[in-house]
């Protein structure tokens, strides 16, 4: 019994130290870029004011880990897509909205 309990106590004083550690900063650092806004630039492809979109052919977006690519992006609200045609070259900042999906919050014609 007393090498059991011995045992025990080993194990529980190596564990607990692991347990009570804070979350790996990889994790902590996804959760970072996830609230954080993200800043890209790119040229418009098209616009869609009734569905609130724009595609974008954008650069790489390093701090999302994204290479240069071609995609649709829903924005915040119709009035960032006032004076934005197809042709424009532009900055955008991305954050996740409320439906964890990725959304232009402003946009401006470089």
């Amino acid at each position: 019994m007393k090498k059991l309990t011995w045992i025990m106590a080993l194990l529980y004083s190596v564990a607990m130290p692991v347990l009570a550690e804070p979350p790996m900063a990889g994790m902590e650092m996804h959760q970072k870029a996830a609230q954080a806004s993200h800043q890209g630039t790119g040229k418009v492809v098209s616009v869609d004011k009734t569905k609130l979109t724009v595609k974008l052919a954008h650069e790489p977006i390093k701090s999302l880990n994204w290479p240069g690519m071609t995609m649709d992006f829903k924005v915040a609200n119709a009035v960032l897509l006032e004076g934005i045609k197809v042709g424009d070259v532009v900055a955008f900042e991305l954050k996740k909205s409320e439906s964890k999906k990725w959304e232009i919050v402003k946009i401006e014609r470089k």
